[in-house]
């Protein structure tokens, strides 16, 4: 059984002041949502030992938050794969995590991650209609061993949570 937590950036600056999509910065509320969830994050069990991020602005803030709760000493995969990723392409991303590795989270995007979330529990990534607000996570078991075993509907839904219900 392997764990998986899938996190949604936190909330970003709307994209019409920025160049570009990927330049989009988190609001000051992201960056609290994204410190609160990250510290719900840093009690998991079994400890988080892996993290795959979009290396987007909004993503890597984010990672960055968590990266600080964790006391995270390993190096973070900035995946340029995953930013605007469909599900089908975040489940390839997963494949080639190490075997050893008990607890991987993914920061990626909608609809991307919601679909991720569908397709592991469902068995389809539009099976399931799931919301994933922005700084929310959702935690799966995976009836896998090796992460190259991933595939639709290997998971286990345990914990689906918003920011807002950790904010101070």
């Amino acid at each position: 059984m392997k764990s998986l937590t899938i996190l949604r950036h936190a909330k970003a600056e709307r994209p019409d002041e920025y160049p570009t999509d990927q330049e989009r910065p988190l609001t000051s509320r992201g960056l609290k949502d994204a410190a609160a969830i990250s510290g719900v994050l840093a009690g998991l069990k079994p400890a988080i030992d892996w993290i795959i991020s979009s290396p987007s602005l909004r993503t890597r803030q984010t990672t960055e938050q968590l990266v600080k709760a964790l006391d995270f000493k390993r190096q973070v995969v900035w995946d340029e794969s995953v930013y605007a990723a469909t599900a089908d392409t975040l489940l390839t991303a997963l494949t080639v995590v190490p075997p050893e590795v008990e607890h991987v989270v993914l920061v990626g995007h909608n609809p991307g991650v919601q679909e991720l979330i569908s397709g592991l529990c469902a068995g389809a990534p539009d099976r399931l209609s799931i919301a994933v607000a922005t700084g929310a996570f959702a935690l799966l078991n995976l009836e896998i061993f090796w992460w190259n075993q991933i595939r639709w509907g290997c998971g286990e839904l345990q914990v689906l949570l918003k920011p807002k219900l950790v904010r101070d």
